[in-house]
């Protein structure tokens, strides 16, 4: 069955006894870490290091029986182990149907994926039976976002002024994950959980004022504005952070999808700046200059192909081979000079 919005909401706090397989899916890899782990706490011991057995799509594609031999084995507790799935592809489709037919597993599973086309495989089939459920995770944007944060601080029993929820949602990214550290960080500063303090701006500036200048930002600003400077060092400084080539690749996708958001708005009669001022989340402050300028210099289709270049670089990182850093460095190297060639014809 298909879950979204507040039926995804409710069975995530209840699970129903007759699902046996919840798949995750979308864009917003974050969330579906934080939903997968929540659902695995919700079925497996905590305490015990052997109740989760962790696959990936890769390995199941391989070995198939992995799938009823992983569902149905027992932790050292004597409890029944919980099957996780990460990178399920359409290729393990037939695979998990079998399995849903045979009976599963003692426990429900929980699969992981990427973005899902409605006629995926997978996505299919977790829709359209009753013993499974599909759940799509997408990035929490304007007021969904700002309902995340208020739940947030009021689950840790920290209040937030009127002046400071705004300078939030302007400086907090689009993974759910990244945005749940960035809170608890901020929950720390204030004097940590069940303080009764009160965040206010000057605490979000002084705590979190340079989400947006982060490594993978720079990294994204450095490609739109063909800077290969900037982009060298911030790849070095992103890899030395341990950043997965992976990380790197959808930053910038998202970035470039955002300026191609604001190139349609601007197809559709409104101006450059009030295109960019559309964008939910909104673009930080100190970066709508630079993200102007970068709207103004890349054309629609010059980002249609960049993002299909980036759907490709992923796949290939994907591949198995150990050189998912070398693809990307040579992909973001690709679309920097891209955008070097631009701004050159614009100015010329």
């Amino acid at each position: 069955m298909k879950l979204n919005g507040g039926k995804a909401e409710a069975f995530l706090k209840s699970p129903r006894d007759s699902v046996r397989a919840i798949l995750f899916f979308g864009p917003d890899s974050g969330l579906i870490r934080e939903r997968g782990k929540a659902l695995v706490s919700h079925f497996a011991d905590a305490d015990d290091p052997f109740a989760v057995t962790e696959v990936s799509g890769d390995v199941l594609k391989k070995d198939g029986a992995l799938l009823s031999d992983a569902s149905n084995a027992m932790s050292l507790m004597g409890s029944a182990s919980v099957v996780r799935v990460r990178d399920l592809t359409d290729a393990a489709a037939p695979i998990v149907e079998s399995w849903l037919d045979s009976g599963a597993g003692a426990l429900p599973a929980i699969f992981e994926a990427s973005e899902l086309t409605p006629r995926s495989k997978i996505r299919v089939l977790f829709e359209t039976r009753d013993d499974t459920a599909a759940i799509g995770c997408y990035p929490d944007e304007g007021r969904d976002l700002g309902a995340v944060v208020c739940e947030h601080f009021s689950s840790q029993g920290i209040k937030l002024a009127p002046d400071a929820l705004p300078a939030l949602l302007a400086r907090l990214g689009t993974d759910r994950l990244a945005i749940r550290q960035e809170l608890d960080k901020l929950i720390l500063y204030a004097g940590g959980p069940d303080s009764g303090a009160t965040v206010t701006e000057d605490d979000v500036e002084a705590a979190i004022g340079d989400i947006k200048t982060s490594s993978l930002d720079d990294i994204a600003f450095a490609v739109g504005a063909g800077d290969q400077k900037r982009l060298s060092i911030s790849m070095d400084r992103a890899f030395s952070e341990g950043t997965a080539a992976i990380a790197v690749i959808r930053g910038v996708q998202r970035h470039l999808d955002r300026l191609h958001q604001a190139k349609a708005n601007v197809e559709n009669g409104s101006s450059i700046g009030e295109a960019v001022k559309r964008l939910r989340p909104p673009v930080f402050f100190k970066m709508m200059d630079s993200f102007i300028s970068q709207a103004n210099v890349w054309s629609t289709p010059d980002l249609a192909r960049a993002l299909t270049l980036l759907l490709q670089t992923e796949r290939d990182c994907k591949s198995g081979l150990d050189i998912d850093r070398s693809l990307c460095e040579r992909t973001m190297i690709q679309l920097t000079q891209a955008a070097r060639r631009n701004r050159r014809q614009i100015t010329n």
